[in-house]
């Protein structure tokens, strides 16, 4: 059973809903393995967890606010 784990940021449920269509798919149709085989585990982790550049992310999402 393929297992397919994404490390984001916080998302909407509706986000995660499209994300996880949309991979298991793409990840079917190249592999040829069934849809039904996949699962998919999103984890998510507040925004002043992550680093970019040395910025927290959270400063980088302000910064391109404006």
């Amino acid at each position: 059973m393929p297992n397919i784990i994404i490390e984001a940021a916080k998302l909407t449920k509706e986000n995660k809903n499209e994300l996880i269509k949309t991979i298991t798919k793409t990840a079917s149709e190249i592999t040829k393995i069934p849809q039904t085989s996949y699962t998919v585990l999103i984890k998510e982790f507040p925004v002043e967890n992550w680093g970019i550049g040395g910025e927290s992310l959270e400063e980088i999402i302000k910064k391109n606010e404006h």
